[in-house]
C-alpha cells in the first residue's frame, strides 16, 4: 500500500525523495524504469563534438582513439578528451582491434637530441599495375620524424639509394661529421659504393641487426602507415600516379600529429628547433 501510494504521489509531481524518506519505501522503486536499447541500434549523435569525432574517425579508419582525438583537436581548435572519443568510436563499431606487439629488448640505443643527427634510410616495394613491383626509398629524420628524402623507382640498386643520398644531403646542407644514418643490412646498402659516398660526405654509417627490424623502428612504422592509409586503399596505374599520391601523403603526414611528438606535427617540430637556433644566433 505504501509503494503504491507513494507512486500516486510521485506522479502528482511530489519528489520522489521526499516521498520516500516520509513513507519510508525504498526510493529506488519509485524512479522509472531506463529502457534499455535495442541491440544493434547505435545512440543518435546530436553533439556536434560527438559527429565530428565521427567523421574524423571514418576519414581515418586505421587511427585509434589517440589519433583521433589528436586530429579532432586540431580540426577544432580546442582539447577533446581521448575517452571521449574511445566511447563515441566503441559506440558507433569504429574502434580498431588491438594487436599486441610481442617485442623483444635491444642492447644499446642512440639518443637523438636535434634535428639531422640521425636519419633512418630503408626500401619498400610498392605495386604498378603499368610496371609491377616498383621500389620507394625513404629516409626519416628520427628528431624530427620529417620525411628528408625519398624517390620511388623501378630498380633498387646502390644508385637509386646514392642519388636519395645525395639530394637529402644537399636539400638539408649537412656539414660534415654532424649526421648519423642508420640503415638496415640490404645489398644496397652495404655495398662499397653507397659506404664511400656516405664518407665522402662525411656521415657516420649504423647498421641495424640482423632480423632486427626494431634497430630502423622509424621508417618501419612510417612505412607501415603508409601502407596503411595509402597504397592497401589504392591502385596505382601509373608510376606517375603512385608518385603524386606518395607525395601529397607526405606533405600531409607533415602536418598532422605524431604520437611520437606529443601529438604536435612534424613541420611544428621543425618550425620550434628553427626558431630556437635564430634566438641563440641573435643573443650571441
Amino acid at each position: 500500500m505504501r509503494a503504491a501510494c507513494s507512486r500516486e504521489l510521485v506522479a502528482k509531481g511530489r519528489r520522489p525523495a521526499v516521498v520516500a524518506r516520509v513513507l519510508r519505501v525504498n526510493r529506488s522503486g519509485l524512479y522509472p524504469t531506463p529502457k534499455r536499447r535495442p541491440k544493434g541500434e547505435r545512440r543518435p549523435l546530436r553533439d556536434p563534438i560527438d559527429r565530428l569525432i565521427v567523421d574524423v574517425a571514418r576519414s581515418n579508419p586505421t587511427d585509434g582513439t589517440r589519433m583521433v582525438a589528436a586530429l579532432a583537436s586540431q580540426r577544432l581548435g580546442r582539447q577533446v578528451n581521448r575517452k571521449r572519443a574511445q566511447r563515441v568510436m566503441r559506440e558507433q563499431r569504429l574502434l580498431q582491434r588491438h594487436r599486441p606487439l610481442r617485442r623483444r629488448r635491444r642492447p644499446g640505443f642512440f639518443r637523438v637530441e636535434h634535428p639531422d643527427q640521425l636519419w633512418h634510410l630503408d626500401m619498400s616495394a610498392i605495386w604498378v599495375a603499368e610496371h609491377g613491383w616498383t621500389y620507394l626509398n625513404a629516409a626519416i629524420d628520427c628528431c624530427t620524424r620529417e620525411i628528408v628524402g625519398w624517390s620511388l623507382e623501378l630498380r633498387c640498386r646502390t644508385e637509386e639509394a646514392i642519388a636519395l643520398v645525395d639530394r637529402a644531403v644537399a636539400a638539408r646542407g649537412i656539414r660534415s661529421g654532424c649526421l648519423t644514418l642508420g640503415t638496415d643490412n640490404g645489398s644496397a646498402f652495404t655495398s662499397r659504393g653507397f659506404r664511400e659516398r656516405l664518407a665522402g660526405h662525411g656521415v657516420t654509417h649504423r647498421r641495424g641487426g640482423y632480423r632486427d627490424p626494431e634497430s630502423q623502428a622509424f621508417i618501419e612504422s612510417w612505412f607501415g602507415k603508409l601502407k596503411e592509409r595509402l597504397v592497401w586503399r589504392s591502385e596505382f596505374e601509373t608510376l606517375e600516379q603512385a608518385r603524386e599520391e606518395i607525395a601529397a601523403y607526405i606533405d600531409r603526414y607533415h602536418g598532422r600529429p605524431h604520437s611520437g611528438l606529443g601529438y604536435r606535427t612534424p613541420a611544428d617540430v621543425r618550425r620550434t628547433w628553427e626558431n630556437g637556433q635564430r634566438l641563440q644566433k641573435t643573443a650571441a
